[in-house]
């Protein structure tokens, strides 16, 4: 490729679309002599050289700088999606592709100044996709599936993207809704269904600490007992109590046995607790614990509440050990965060800099729906396959957030079952 640009940012997207993405090797070249000499595909990535019979597209100057500042994004709609940086009308790559995936990717509007959501966290609302209306639109996997055939048919080529998956995970916040809890626990649970007259909480309170019935939340057998694409993920919180980590206690005998029973058997990671979000020291005693009992070294996360600030929370994690990074999605809007549903190394923006850890971005949490969104169950389903068809056209990575406590067994939870039974024979045919 042409270009007088030779900048970390440019050299960043074009490995990841280029090579990660569509199998080739992309070499950035400021000679016209050595360019036009090249017997294979060429493009152009300049402002002044546009040669007859290459592909050219034009830069906006983005991936020139260094710095961090509120950009135009000159929104349009191309080949029936919705593109960046705009600024080339009629050509045939009418928007600088490279600089609206670095855009996206890098997560480049969350260094920007926003109000925050009441959690401290970088709202759906604020962001382009949220404004412009692609968050259920993975439009960086759309570009790229454009940018595919247009190589194909201009330069006789056949390319073929890494294959794709559909990736369950769960969250285990609340292993277990009466059991293991402490006699405080208890009887701070037993008041509250007597204050607001829950007879029924009561009985089945009673029911499970006498050994008559199943807790609630412990669905964890019947839930791997169904068939999956692949081996699910499991994320274990650790934190020990507050207003927004109410798991077991990780020192309780059957709390270390459920974790060692499903780490035993299944890819695990970390769910830092809310309260270690900015107490770098927490997180990683968090990591040490889990290390500890599942025998295992843990190099994935996903961030309780979804709850991350960049570029610190990435740095810490990386300091910590971790690797591969599950939090990048919306916790009140299901979608493509980063739009696309691809994983991809992280660029620390600040330092401009590469780093080595993997975000594997999440398109749908069973949360948002019941929580956020206020979903029926034909509600939620209509919204997941409607992500799951785009994710299947463009050939990508479908990851999924579950809940045990919301596939328990109550009356919603068994409405939540059959959803999420129905997801994986949908995905599975």
């Amino acid at each position: 490729m042409f270009s007088s640009i030779h900048t970390g940012r440019l050299v960043y997207v074009l490995h990841w679309i280029f090579t990660e993405q569509l199998g080739l090797t992309c070499r950035i070249t400021a000679d016209e002599e050595e360019w036009r000499q090249w017997q294979g595909p060429k493009l152009v990535y300049d402002k002044q050289v546009k040669p007859e019979g290459s592909i050219c597209l034009h830069p906006s100057g983005l991936l020139e700088e260094e710095d961090i500042r509120s950009r135009s994004l000159s929104v349009q709609r191309w080949k029936k999606t919705t593109v960046l940086f705009y600024n080339q009308p009629g050509a045939l790559i009418p928007f600088d592709l490279f600089s609206a995936v670095f855009y996206l990717l890098s997560r480049y509007e969350e260094y920007l100044p926003f109000t925050p959501d009441r959690h401290g966290r970088f709202p759906a609302s604020a962001s382009a996709a949220g404004q412009y209306a692609f968050l259920q639109q993975p439009v960086v996997d759309e570009w790229i599936g454009q940018l595919k055939r247009i190589l194909e048919h201009q330069f006789a080529l056949t390319l073929k993207r890494p294959p794709c998956s559909y990736q369950v995970s769960f969250d285990v916040d609340i292993a277990w809704h009466y059991l293991y809890k402490g006699w405080r626990r208890q009887w701070g649970g037993r008041l509250k269904d007597i204050l607001s007259g829950n007879v029924a909480g009561l009985r089945q309170r009673r029911a499970v600490l006498a050994g008559e019935a199943t807790d609630p939340f412990d669905c964890f057998d019947e839930l791997l007992r169904l068939p999956m694409p692949e081996k699910p993920l499991f994320f274990f919180l650790l934190g020990r109590g507050s207003k927004y980590d109410r798991n077991i206690d990780p020192s309780h005998p059957a709390m270390k046995q459920l974790i060692e029973k499903l780490s035993d058997q299944y890819p695990t990671g970390i769910h830092p607790s809310y309260a270690a979000h900015g107490d770098p020291a927490m997180r990683s005693q968090e990591i040490t614990l889990l290390e500890h009992l599942s025998g295992q070294p843990v190099t994935n996360s996903r961030q309780h509440y979804v709850k991350f600030t960049l570029p610190d929370t990435y740095r810490q994690l990386i300091r910590a050990g971790i690797r591969n990074e599950y939090s990048m999605g919306y916790p009140e809007q299901n979608g493509f965060r980063a739009g696309t549903s691809r994983p991809f190394l992280w660029y620390d923006l600040k330092r401009e800099a590469l780093s080595d850890l993997r975000v594997h971005p999440f398109v749908y949490m069973d949360a948002t729906s019941w929580y956020y969104q206020q979903h029926s169950v034909a509600e939620a389903f209509s919204e997941w396959e409607r992500l799951y068809l785009k994710v299947k056209e463009t050939e990508g990575c479908f990851v999924s957030i579950w809940h045990n406590h919301l596939l328990g067994y109550d009356q919603a939870g068994e409405e939540r079952r059959t959803f999420f039974k129905q997801t994986l024979q949908y995905a599975q045919a």
